[in-house]
């Protein structure tokens, strides 16, 4: 059988998944004034974990030497050789504490029925970080350990109670204790990968330093930083590359050497992934000091291969923006008028651009005396708005050139999706931690507007997103449905339910198997929010991925 080495991070979640039941507790106490020489055996008929609340005793468990500190704790197998010593002559105690751990009922007539599972006869496993010293802060483990000892002395079934409660409360202690120092071990490997990301450190070298197997540091450094190891490290050497083209007159070719590439090529090619723009194209547009006031400008400006230096970043629908652009926003913009008003001041933009209907007329009147302010109505669609801030940077022919290729894009779409969707009347849901709801006409503008895929009749008079109850959904008779399902757990849930009342499975186009469920797209969050030419076109370049159709 090969040896799977289970991390940190997994024994964690075995240790929370598991039940306990306390057997005993014992209070150990040394005689002081038997000769420091004497050895005392603690026998383990099943697991215990030990709390120390003493200084100067030790403990050796199987061999090995452990010095004892009040606060220290350590949790040991059945049969485990465990002796505690005292020497220097001065009191001794140790709160023993004797339980078992068991697998959780899994069945539905142990959970239906209590009396057809007991702890007794359940599964047997192991709590573990064995023998580890843990070391918890004294004073919560001293209020325990009082607890503990003074509800011994009770010998009531409440004060059993509150000894078993004590119980899972040091264990938790011990858990978190295993926690500390998993995300401390990322952090050390994730420091040295930034001092080192222009070399080519290997994964295996991380993960030593981690104290982790290469596949779980690799699955606990995404799950804490948001990226892979090779996603961060890119990351560190496009944002090193900015600032040297921003800060040093380099060529290209110097500035890919210094962060750890040999291939200008696949370097341009790699930037241009990242920020949207070939090298060449970010350095000459970087001259430009243009604050996007409104969330939506973000994207607007991003068609005409524009990057702010100011834009509200603080929303959550900014994240892509915020993980691509933090280095080029220098001031990051809010809700508060005086704070942006600051804040714009200190970054000294050319230009502005702005939705009317989002500012009062005074904080306008402040804007314009910042620098020269294009003021978009909210109520013209995205074509107006990306021609009118066009012409107020001067760039008209980057959005010509921009809409062409959007149309052309239309046009590849609509025949990939034509043998699926033609004819056929899409609806989209959108599914929240708090509703469900349907996407209006002007949320799915890209599905009904450009690619001409059928409306349900019931959308056309809704603009945005409105709530519907899993009763009137019969009343859209679309022929699919197109389900998007926020990126919580909550969101998940509200989305088991739906999908598994009688109302959902009795429409039409679930019968017919015509259901398309997606997970974490940002665009379907707050569709106003990403109503401009950049991310339109990314949604327009993901429908056929949406409908369960491979990209080109």
């Amino acid at each position: 059988m090969n040896n799977v080495r289970i991390g940190p991070g997994q024994q964690s979640t075995i240790a929370a998944r598991l039940c306990y039941g306390l057997l005993d507790v014992q209070v150990l106490r040394d005689d002081p004034q038997a000769p420091v020489s004497d050895r005392s055996f603690i026998e383990t008929n099943s697991q215990v974990l030990l709390l120390s609340n003493s200084s100067e005793g030790r403990l050796i468990i199987d061999g090995r030497l452990h010095l004892l500190k009040p606060g220290w704790m350590f949790v040991c197998a059945p049969g485990q050789l465990i002796e505690w010593t005292n020497y220097v002559g001065q009191p001794l105690e140790l709160l023993m504490l004797a339980f078992h751990a068991f697998e959780r009922p899994s069945s539905s007539r142990e959970l239906q029925e209590p009396h057809a599972f007991n702890r007794e006869s359940g599964t047997k496993a192991l709590f573990p970080f064995l023998s580890e010293p843990i070391l918890s802060p004294a004073v919560a483990t001293g209020q325990l350990y009082n607890t503990i000892r003074d509800s011994r002395k009770q010998g009531t079934a409440s004060a059993w109670l509150r000894i078993e409660a004590g119980l899972l409360e040091l264990l938790s202690l011990v858990l978190s204790h295993r926690e500390r120092q998993t995300e401390m071990a990322l952090e050390m490997a994730r420091l040295e990968l930034e001092r080192h990301y222009t070399s080519e450190m290997a994964i295996d070298s991380l993960a030593r330093i981690a104290g982790h197997s290469r596949f779980h540091f690799m699955r606990l450094f995404k799950e804490r930083y948001g990226k892979g190891v090779a996603e961060y490290r890119t990351e560190l050497r496009i944002r090193e590359a900015k600032r040297l083209m921003n800060e040093q007159n380099l060529t290209l070719a110097e500035i890919v050497e210094r962060i750890g590439y040999k291939n200008e090529s696949y370097f341009s090619s790699l930037f241009k992934k990242h920020t949207g723009f070939a090298p060449a194209v970010y350095q000459r547009n970087r001259q430009q000091r243009i604050a996007a006031y409104s969330w939506i400008n973000l994207g607007q400006l991003l068609a005409l291969q524009l990057i702010p230096i100011a834009a509200p970043l603080d929303h959550y629908w900014t994240d892509r923006y915020r993980n691509r652009y933090d280095f080029e926003v220098i001031a990051p913009l809010s809700h508060h008028y005086e704070f942006n008003l600051h804040a714009l001041r200190q970054a000294n933009p050319d230009r502005i651009v702005a939705i009317e209907e989002f500012i009062p007329p005074e904080e306008q009147d402040k804007l314009r005396e910042l620098a020269p302010v294009l003021f978009l109505s909210w109520r013209e669609d995205w074509r107006t708005h990306l021609r009118k801030l066009a012409r107020f940077m001067e760039r008209e022919d980057e959005a010509e050139i921009w809409l062409r290729r959007y149309e052309r894009d239309v046009s590849a779409v609509k025949s990939k999706i034509a043998p699926l969707l033609g004819g056929k009347t899409v609806l989209v849901l959108a599914i929240s931690n708090s509703q469900v709801s349907v996407w209006g006409h002007l949320a799915g503008t890209v599905l009904y507007d450009d690619l001409e895929i059928g409306m349900p009749e019931a959308v056309r008079d809704m603009k945005w997103l409105e709530q519907v109850t899993a009763a009137e959904l019969s009343e859209y008779r679309a022929d699919r449905i197109l389900v998007h399902v926020g990126r919580t757990k909550a969101a998940e849930e509200r989305w088991a339910m739906l999908s598994g009342s009688q109302e959902w499975q009795s429409l039409p186009a679930v019968q017919a198997e015509a259901i398309h469920v997606v997970f974490g797209y940002g665009c379907f969050e707050g569709p106003w929010n990403e109503h401009a030419a950049e991310p339109i076109g990314r949604l327009l370049n993901d429908i056929p991925e949406l409908f369960g159709l491979a990209k080109d």
